[in-house]
C-alpha cells in the first residue's frame, strides 16, 4: 500500500505539527514568564483563543477550502491531514494556547 494515505498517517502530521508547536510555544512562554506585563498578554493569549477553540470546524473547513487553490506543491502539504486533521489541528492550537495564556496568568511575573 505504497502512496496511500491511511487515516493514521494523516493523523499521525497533525499530532507531530501539534506536538512541534508546543514546543515552540513552551519555550516561548519559558522566557516570557519574567517580563512584567505578562499576565495582561497570557488574558489576552486565553480569550483569543477560547473563540478560536469554539469556532474550529468552520475555521478548519476555511483553510482546507482555501489551501486547495495554492501551487499544488503545498495544496499536498495541506492536504496530507485533510479536512478532519485541519479541524483538529486548529482545535489543537486553540487548546495548546489557551494552556499557555493560563500558565502565563499564573505563574508570570507581578
Amino acid at each position: 500500500m505504497q502512496g496511500k494515505l491511511t487515516v493514521e498517517s494523516s493523523m499521525r502530521w497533525v499530532v507531530a505539527v501539534l506536538v512541534l508547536c508546543a514546543c515552540g510555544v513552551g519555550v516561548i512562554v519559558y522566557v516570557a514568564l519574567p517580563l512584567p506585563s505578562i499576565k495582561l498578554g497570557g488574558g489576552f493569549l486565553s480569550a483569543i483563543d477560547l473563540l478560536h477553540m469554539l469556532f474550529y470546524k468552520k475555521s478548519g473547513q476555511r483553510f482546507f477550502a482555501r489551501t486547495q487553490s495554492i501551487p499544488p506543491y503545498f495544496a499536498k502539504f495541506w492536504a496530507r491531514g485533510g479536512e478532519k486533521g485541519m479541524q483538529i489541528l486548529f482545535l489543537g492550537l486553540g487548546v495548546i494556547f489557551v494552556v499557555a495564556g493560563g500558565v502565563l496568568i499564573l505563574f508570570g511575573a507581578k
